[in-house]
């Protein structure tokens, strides 16, 4: 395995056959000690997926997969603003070597727009919005915001992203258990320690 550098939560990564991926954390396996990847498809039903470290930064299997463009199995990309709603990916430098990551110079930096239909089970602006949150206010106000948006794969990474497993059993008894959550750290944030 090249010297890349380890993906950090919250990064984007693309997938070689086009889809793409938000990474939730670096663990550990409890027996071997083997590191894991642990990350989320951004599209279909937002499946969770854990990979070990050493296989999600390796490269191509250019034999089994010779029309595959990309170098790497997962290449690092960010997210930009593109004209209209549409958000648009740019592949990302992570390369510290001198050695480029694409093929291209630095000025000509490959713009990519994900192939996902526009429908509400694929909008994941709320998801994104509240990850990128700066504080829990912001955090409240993207939830109530965007109720009507949230599907349940959103409220269970947002739980993540608060450090909290929800258990209510229906959608709307999750919302309002995460809710709670934000509500009650909203409440003991304020307060002087003694």
């Amino acid at each position: 395995m090249e010297n890349r550098p380890i993906p950090r939560a919250g990064e984007f990564y693309m997938h070689f056959k086009g889809k793409l991926y938000q990474i939730i954390t670096v663990a550990a396996h409890t027996e071997t000690e083997e590191e894991l990847v642990i990350y989320q498809a951004l599209y279909g039903t937002y499946k969770t997926y854990a990979r070990p470290l050493e296989m999600f930064l390796s490269e191509v299997d250019h034999e089994k997969y010779p029309e595959a463009e990309q170098k790497y199995r997962f290449r690092k990309v960010e997210l930009c603003e593109n004209a209209g709603d549409h958000v648009g990916i740019k592949i990302a430098d992570e390369q510290k070597s001198e050695e480029p990551i694409l093929e291209k110079s630095s000025e000509d930096i490959q713009e990519i727009t994900p192939q996902v239909e526009e429908t509400p089970e694929n909008n994941i602006e709320p998801l994104l919005k509240f990850l990128d949150a700066s504080d829990l206010n912001e955090r409240l106000n993207i939830l109530v915001q965007y109720k009507d948006q949230i599907t349940e794969t959103m409220l269970e990474s947002m739980g993540m992203a608060m450090d909290c497993v929800l258990t209510g059993k229906t959608l709307e008894e999750q919302y309002y258990e995460l809710d709670k959550v934000i509500r009650t750290k909203l409440q003991y944030e304020k307060k002087p320690r003694i």
